[in-house]
Order: structure tokens, then C-alpha cells, then sequence
């Protein structure tokens, strides 16, 4: 059977993993509670099935990770994966002691519900020429620039406040209480800040799904006409230069498209169609639009971003 899921380089996965290989080697099942999220279920789960330990050959984890239909099946039931790895995977010739793949995927947990794989594809530019895309990386770049040294720069405003509050607490007898530490900026809060830039920009410009540059970031930034598809794309680019990692959802399909993202750790998505930003699902997949980011929430807080124009 064709091997789907790729190897995961999400930070959770390597946690969760060292946990797997920390079993004791005695060890045959560690019972799984109901409120322990699927990483931990799995971390826990038996490699034992009718009274024989696979765990030399077997890895309920790495298991689940490596194929995508035993996810669809099963979820993270690690009795019903090492059931399928001993009666039919061992036949198939599936692997379950690593982690299988050349290109990468990313794991995530969406806290209580389910683990997510968020697929890292090369993103197409929509068409641009090279010269049309030198200068849309051009604005995305100064973009992103500007957020994470805005972002950097209210940390560092927050650390100095809570470093000249508690100076001379260190040394006081009075004082055992650790100092807290300083809460920085959160990624989804200048991702929800970049998709408001994007927006600004469509506003420039005018809809249409008819050209050659529509679906482009450089129709976007520079060429005054855009779609979602184009949108997407232009806020794709200042998430490369901001470091999140980021898919295109339903790319060059008619439907309504925007980035799928991955940020402090868990799922997300970011639209500048609205714009918005928030954890889990997108609202048109059943996320709720009301727990997001929206541009006017975090703009105060980087200062107001004046469009580059071409």
C-alpha cells in the first residue's frame, strides 16, 4: 500500500516521541485516560496483543504517523492500531518502528479533539514572471520586517518593565516568589497583523478572476488587482519572510481559499479576505469566527502599517 503520510518535524512530535522510547522495557500497556490529548494516548499506547510484545518492531506512534487510511480508521486508539499492525500490517510489510518518508509533513495537536497533519507543499507563485516576483517578495519582505521588529520591540518594552520591577527582589529575604515571566507577543497575533496588510492592499485594488496577475501576489501588491487565490498568496509571502509555516487551502480550486497555518504550536488558519486570524479551524470548516484575531484587535499594538506603493 502507497505510503502517504511523510516524516513530522513538529516540536510535539519529538516530546511525545522520547516519551515512547522511554517505556520501560518491561513495560507491556500504561493505561491511556480519557483526558490525556491523542499525543499522550499514543505515548502510552500497548505494544502487547494477545499476550506478545512487539515494542523491538513496534511504535503505536510512529505507527499512526505513518499512515494516513489507520488514521482515518482508527484515530489514536492504540489497542486498534497494534490489532492492525499484528494481523495485517506485519503482512503488508508496514513500518512502525521509525518514521518513514523523505519530505516533510507537519503533526500538531489540537488540544482534546484530534491530532492534525498540516501538509507542507511547495507553494506555486500563481504565474508570476521572475521580474513580478523580485519586487512582490520585495514588499512582503519589508512587511514581515516590519512586524517582527515591532513584535521584538514590545517585548523587549515588556522585559525592561518587569526587569526594573522587580529590581532588587533578587536578593530580598522577604521576597521567595519567582519573578513571572514576561508574556511576548503570540504568533497569531502578527499573523492576524499580516492579513490585515494583505487586506489593505486588495482595498487598493480591484476583484476580478479574469488576467493573468489576479491570482498573484504581485497582482496583489503591486498590480491593483486581486482574488482570495492572489490574497492568499500575498500573505503566503510575508508569512515565509515572518518564519510561519503556512498551506494553501483548496489552491486553484473555485472555492474560497486562505492560508492554513501552524502557530505557537497548534493549528491555525489566517484569511485576509476579512481579515482574520485565529487557532483550529477556518469558520467555513466549523471553526468559531468570534475566537479569533482580527486585524482591528492587534493593529494598536504594532502601530498602523502604511501600504507600499508601486
Amino acid at each position: 500500500m502507497k505510503r502517504i503520510l511523510k516524516r513530522s518535524v513538529c516540536m510535539f512530535l519529538s516530546v511525545f516521541m522520547m516519551l515512547c522510547l522511554a517505556m520501560p522495557i518491561g513495560a507491556g500497556k500504561t493505561v491511556a485516560l480519557a483526558k490525556d490529548d491523542p499525543y499522550t494516548q499514543l505515548a502510552k499506547g500497548t505494544t502487547v496483543y494477545n499476550g506478545v510484545d512487539y515494542k523491538n518492531q513496534y511504535n503505536p506512534l510512529f505507527y499512526y504517523l505513518n499512515y494516513e487510511d489507520l488514521r482515518q480508521a482508527y484515530g489514536p486508539d492504540a489497542n486498534k492500531l497494534i490489532e492492525h499492525y499484528v494481523i495485517f500490517g506485519i503482512k503488508e510489510k508496514r513500518v512502525a518502528n521509525r518514521l518513514i518518508g523523505d519530505s516533510i509533513d507537519y503533526v500538531v495537536p489540537t488540544g482534546k479533539e484530534d491530532v492534525v497533519v498540516v501538509q507542507k507543499t511547495t507553494h506555486d507563485n500563481g504565474g508570476m514572471t521572475y521580474a513580478q516576483e523580485i519586487q512582490a517578495r520585495s514588499i512582503a519582505k519589508q512587511i514581515a520586517d516590519h512586524i517582527n521588529s515591532r513584535a521584538a520591540a514590545i517585548d523587549a518594552e515588556k522585559q525592561a518593565e518587569a526587569d526594573e520591577k522587580n529590581k532588587g527582589k533578587e536578593n530580598s529575604k522577604k521576597s521567595s516568589k519567582k519573578t513571572k515571566e514576561v508574556e511576548k507577543v503570540k504568533d497569531i497575533e502578527k499573523v492576524a497583523y499580516a492579513s490585515g496588510i494583505v487586506q489593505a492592499y486588495c482595498a487598493l485594488g480591484t476583484y476580478t478572476t479574469e488576467g493573468k496577475i489576479y491570482r498573484t501576489a504581485y497582482g496583489v501588491f503591486i498590480g491593483r488587482e486581486y482574488s482570495c487565490a492572489g490574497a492568499t498568496r500575498a500573505l503566503g509571502l510575508v508569512l515565509d519572510y515572518m518564519g510561519i509555516t503556512w498551506y494553501h487551502k483548496n489552491i486553484n480550486q473555485w472555492a474560497d481559499q486562505w492560508c492554513q497555518v501552524i502557530v505557537d504550536g497548534q493549528e491555525g488558519f489566517a484569511d485576509p479576505t476579512y481579515p482574520l486570524a485565529g487557532y483550529g479551524k477556518h469558520p467555513s470548516e466549523g471553526g468559531d469566527a468570534k475566537k479569533g484575531y482580527s486585524y482591528a484587535s492587534v493593529r494598536e499594538k504594532f502601530g498602523v502599517y502604511t501600504p507600499i506603493l508601486r
